[in-house]
């Protein structure tokens, strides 16, 4: 008697992770290897580097030379981290691809993350597949917890919720942080790319165009992306100027929920950009301090009354980060 044939082994899903990198060749190995080091998944990686004035397209090169699931892709000029991401979203860069992950040149994937949200992306039938993040410092140290879960359970997310996810209200987490997991099927159906305009809140953007491309997102609470905080890096830098784009295609957002008769998705929107406008404002009076120009400070506070109470919390935040370097010059 023969003895019964095992149950075939489904495949592995197949995983492209973009990582947009510019200037970093001090740490975008910390990325490479944290994907290279995921399990239960079929990798590739699509490295692109956008425009570096360092050695980042040699050491990129260099390694895709000594490692088969790393592609080594370039920008002829400065992009963005969309417009950067949006070279590796190419049909011929995806092809034979099942799911698309999103990985920042200094930050990390936990172990096992791309297996559990492509699971969980297959088991609930979403386009998108969102998780926690933990921040941490640049040698990977925790610098505090998980940051979203606090504000919201696991499950879909809607259109309204997004949004609402993403309002810039004063210390509060943004979802836009998340880095997505989409499925390579959507993306080649919606045509849906980056805004090569945005250098700041270029995911919530993203996601924002899936949801309404009729896309599925679905959050999963549990932390499994290492968000670097590093001086210096586009993420951390609030420049008016990034914020400015940011606004304007929260406006052009705004005509499309207008066009659909979205209520609520328009209500909350508005709300964002009432506080975008405010941290606009805010900024513009700190980089006039920060330029010793009390001056432009006090112009600037006279057109936006209504930042007195941000900046006076970010004031009060930067001296209290100043305080211990303070004592101890006067020990």
């Amino acid at each position: 008697m023969n003895a019964p044939e095992a149950p075939p082994v489904p495949p592995l899903p197949r995983v492209a992770v973009v990582i947009a990198a510019h200037d970093a060749a001090a740490h975008v190995d910390g990325a490479i290897d944290s994907a290279l080091a995921q399990a239960g998944v079929d990798l590739r990686i699509l490295a692109v580097d956008d425009a570096s004035r360092d050695a980042t397209a040699a050491h990129l090169a260099a390694r895709a030379a000594a490692e088969p699931r790393l592609l080594a892709l370039g920008c002829a000029r400065n992009l963005g981290p969309g417009g950067a991401r949006n070279v590796a979203l190419s049909d011929a860069a995806l092809e034979g691809a099942d799911w698309v992950a999103v990985l920042d040149s200094d930050d990390r994937l936990a172990p096992n993350r791309l297996a559990r949200l492509c699971a969980r992306g297959a088991e609930t039938g979403a386009d998108v597949v969102i998780d926690d993040f933990c921040p941490v410092d640049g040698a990977g140290r925790p610098l505090g917890p998980p940051a979203l879960v606090p504000r919201r359970g696991g499950g879909p997310v809607g259109l309204e919720d997004w949004i609402g996810l993403n309002g810039f209200g004063f210390r509060e987490a943004s979802f836009g942080y998340a880095k997505p997991v989409i499925r390579a099927e959507f993306l080649r159906r919606s045509g849906l790319r980056y805004d090569p305009a945005l250098r700041n809140g270029e995911d919530f953007h993203l996601l924002l165009a899936a949801l309404l491309a009729g896309g599925r997102i679905w959050f999963e609470p549990v932390p499994g992306y290492l968000y670097t905080h590093r001086e210096g890096s586009v993420s951390r830098r609030a420049r008016p100027e990034h914020l400015s784009a940011l606004a304007a295609a929260d406006a052009a957002v705004a005509d499309e929920l207008d066009r659909r008769g979205a209520v609520g998705a328009l209500a909350a929107l508005r709300r964002r950009d009432a506080n975008l406008r405010l941290l606009l404002s805010t900024e513009e009076i700190m980089g006039a301090l920060k330029a010793r120009r009390p001056d432009r400070a006090v112009r600037a506070l006279l057109r936006h009354p209504g930042a007195a109470g941000r900046l006076g919390r970010h004031l009060g935040e930067a001296l209290q980060r100043r305080m211990p370097a303070m004592r101890r010059r006067h020990v």
